[in-house]
């Protein structure tokens, strides 16, 4: 229990028989002494020192509460809250299966998409960048009415017109010709090729998230077991605060003791 004491004392002198005779006797008689004195035990400087350790012994719980940031329900099991830390050792696995399971049906379709393009739009390799397939998966051919090549040509006609040398060094530059052309053979097998990359990317993304959420239940499980050590420390705290008066004799005097316990 925090105790903070707050003393007060006053000296009161009392004069000695030897020295009772007469106030005229001594010349100037002395007056009283105000002075804080050490109280007795249980007040004072002990309770200040109890409230201070037991102060510490709080950050030292809070402390405990960071173990969520690296594991969540690690700090309710230091704790003394085994439920609650099975609870958020369950979430986090199935956090990380999700965000596996997810990343490797990712790949699975990625590897899918692209060896479907390689048989059904007839491109040499699957060694390519993200923006060729991207490409790929936007126009029916590379060439032709209505193909990537044509839009490349209307970007660089709309660019540089009438510069005709940097009309050709843009189409050069963003073209592409001879071995990454590519023409799919039916427009089916071109819908079925945007279903297989879109699944991949969504996969990808769903990935992504279940790392996102394992960072939140992090935050979640630190900020519970922040609030689990102050309920504690609540509980063992006293009902409300206390104020005594005490009055105890001491060398040469009498003490005065002024007593607030929060």
């Amino acid at each position: 229990m925090k105790r903070t004491a707050l003393s007060l004392a006053l000296l009161l002198a009392v004069s000695s028989a030897s020295r009772a005779e007469s106030v005229f006797d001594g010349g100037r008689p002395e007056p009283p002494r105000l002075a804080y004195a050490a109280p007795s035990d249980g007040y004072g400087a002990s309770a200040i020192a109890r409230g201070l350790s037991a102060g510490a012994g709080g950050e030292a719980t809070l402390g405990t509460a960071a173990w969520s940031l690296l594991l969540p329900g690690l700090a309710q099991q230091k704790l003394g809250h085994p439920v609650r830390a099975k609870i958020y050792y369950g979430v986090e696995t199935l956090t990380w299966i999700a965000a596996g399971s997810f990343l490797y049906a990712g790949r699975v379709r990625e590897i899918a998409y692209k060896d479907y393009a390689v048989v059904f739009a007839g491109i040499a390799d699957a060694d390519r960048p993200d923006g060729y397939w991207e490409s790929i998966g936007e126009y029916l051919s590379s060439d032709g009415i209505g193909g990537y090549n044509e839009m490349v040509r209307r970007d660089a006609r709309d660019l540089y017109y009438p510069d005709v040398e940097a009309m050709n060094a843009y189409y050069d530059a963003n073209a592409y010709t001879g071995g990454d052309g590519w023409q799919w053979r039916t427009s089916g097998d071109f819908y079925r090729y945007g279903k297989l990359r879109d699944d991949s990317r969504f996969a990808y993304r769903y990935a992504l998230y279940s790392v996102f959420a394992a960072a939140v239940l992090r935050v979640v499980s630190a900020a519970d077991a922040v609030r689990l050590v102050r309920s504690n420390e609540s509980a063992a705290e006293p009902a409300g605060a206390r104020t005594s008066l005490e009055l105890a004799p001491s060398p040469g005097g009498a003490a005065l003791f002024l007593t607030r316990s929060f």
